[in-house]
């Protein structure tokens, strides 16, 4: 379990949380809904330890954090291959291993043979992949999420959605997941938390029972707690 404790901070005068305190299940996926500029993004820094409380820590936090954001940050000038081996090569000194990892984990996401190619060579879809696979494969128990299907055509964001649930069930994690798309945080998550305006506080939480794999975003609990999302959200 990861927990925020009497967590605060401030860029100068202007508050982002305030004695913010909550626990989050390990091995979920947690899906942060807010406001524009309510300080989302800067709690996941917090959480990867970019940025340090002012007041409060946060429990449970293992210090190897892996990240999916909205733009791939692949680096374009190596290959594949070493774009996946340069995040790898701190925890495993193993070049072998490493090797077996790459390989194996191409294998799983269909870039089975891109290995020598270069980012720029990729289609959207497969630089999308790739950037999955570099998450999951450097080991972590935290997985942070900013927004990492944004700008996607509907099929390929229903593609990436189910690559993202099947990596997870391999490999679970506990995930934090900032979204502003409800469709998205109802697909994949297990728990939706919405926040306030800043100072951020949470303001109401909702549960996922049912497994990502047999969802149907037109199945009536989950019109439901759509329903009740958008209630919520109106409150801002």
């Amino acid at each position: 379990m990861l927990k925020f404790n009497q967590v605060s901070f401030k860029y100068g005068n202007n508050i982002i949380l305030d004695t913010f305190t909550k626990s989050f299940p390990s091995n979920t996926i947690n899906c942060i809904i807010g406001p524009s500029s309510a300080g989302k993004t800067t709690m996941l820094n917090i959480i990867a330890n970019t940025l340090k409380p002012q007041q409060g820590k946060i429990e449970g936090l293992d210090k190897n954090v892996s990240y999916l954001f909205q733009d791939e940050r692949l680096i374009n000038e190596i290959t594949v291959y070493k774009n996946l081996d340069f995040i790898l090569k701190s925890v495993y000194p193993d070049s072998e291993t490493r090797y077996k990892l790459i390989m194996n984990g191409l294998k799983s996401v269909d870039l089975q043979g891109t290995q020598d190619m270069f980012p720029s060579q990729l289609s959207g879809s497969m630089k999308r992949r790739l950037a999955m696979l570099r998450a999951f494969l450097y080991p972590s128990k935290v997985l942070l999420m900013d927004e990492p299907f944004t700008g996607l055509d509907i099929n390929i964001k229903q593609q990436i959605i189910k690559l993202f649930i099947t990596l997870w069930n391999k490999d679970k994690r506990t995930v934090f997941f900032v979204s502003h798309n409800l469709d998205e945080a109802l697909s994949v998550s297990n728990n939706i938390y919405i926040m306030s305006k800043k100072p951020m506080k949470m303001i109401d939480e909702f549960k996922i029972k049912s497994s990502q794999n047999k969802r149907q975003l037109y199945n009536k609990d989950l019109i439901q707690i759509k329903k009740q999302l958008l209630q919520t959200i109106a409150k801002w």
